[in-house]
């Protein structure tokens, strides 16, 4: 899965906080990490050259250039043309808007990239990304379009050797109805996900655990997952209503923002069947 990492750069030290993680990932299996950096204009190249040729020298990494006016158009190039790699870069998101848009560069190469991308929003607190991952959780809502993120999920957590954890938050249910019906509701809500790990553990090999969560889903699944930094937590997003402003969902958007992870984002491709697990949904060329 993460055979190749391509850290995409912007010049900035807040870009640079993903290193630690993309290089702790690609580590894991003798991965190649190649350090991307898009210029607007050549003359930006002979400036930073020195730096980068010494930043990947530190990480054990390829150094590439592109010079574009469109960050996010020629990522997602680069990508295509890398059919194994994984992009991984960080977001501001620091108010209610960027929460929902990221920026219009990360925005873009979700979109586009036809692929999972690896998201990291610092804390702030001048901590750079985990090194290594131990946990794969991954966000499902009962729904087929949330499962395309399964596959991704689960041979992400094969190759990091991680465990894989799945996570539904449910809406907290009324004390009267809790109180006279606990152990039916109970045995209910924990179905769906027993039956995706038993699919899970035919369609891939690997065993799964799972947790049901209550409560609004963002806030639900940053509240466990605030005190695990050594976790990747993974879900699938898309367009609501066609406005760009929204296109991560409040839940992706919220999770960017508050979880403390980094996150795994995947727009599943216009012509994405929603089907059985595994049928389909990662595409051939990508392994």
């Amino acid at each position: 899965m993460f055979y190749e990492v391509m850290a995409c750069l912007d010049g900035s030290q807040l870009a640079e906080q993903i290193l630690p993680l993309a290089r702790g990932i690609t580590g894991a299996k003798g991965g190649k990490l190649v350090l991307l950096r898009v210029v607007q204009e050549p003359a930006e190249l002979s400036a930073e050259e020195e730096y980068w040729r010494d930043c990947a020298r530190q990480y054990g990494a390829e150094l590439r250039y592109i010079v574009s006016a469109d960050p996010a158009q020629a990522i997602a190039a680069e990508l295509q043309r890398s059919p194994r790699a994984v992009a991984a870069l960080t977001t501001h998101g620091r108010t209610a808007w960027a929460e929902a848009i990221l920026g219009s560069v990360a925005l873009g190469v979700i979109r586009e990239s036809k692929r999972p991308v690896l998201v990291y929003r610092p804390r702030g607190n001048g901590s750079d990304a985990p090194k290594k991952i131990s946990t794969m959780a991954v966000a499902l809502d009962g729904s087929a379009f949330s499962e395309t993120i399964v596959p991704y999920g689960a041979k992400a957590a094969q190759f990091l050797s991680a465990r894989l954890l799945l996570l539904q938050a449910l809406p907290v249910r009324p004390p009267a109805a809790a109180a006279s019906r606990v152990q039916p509701s109970d045995v209910l809500e924990s179905s769906y996900l027993h039956r995706k790990a038993a699919d899970i553990k035919s369609a891939f090999g690997i065993e799964a655990e799972w947790e049901v969560l209550h409560g609004d889903a963002g806030d639900a699944l940053c509240r466990y997952l605030n005190d695990m930094p050594d976790t990747i937590l993974a879900m699938t997003t898309h367009a609501r209503g066609g406005i760009e402003r929204a296109v991560l969902g409040s839940v992706a958007g919220y999770c960017v923002r508050h979880a403390g992870c980094p996150l795994f984002l995947y727009w599943p491709p216009r012509n994405t069947s929603f089907g059985k697990l595994g049928s389909g949904a990662v595409s051939s060329n990508f392994p």
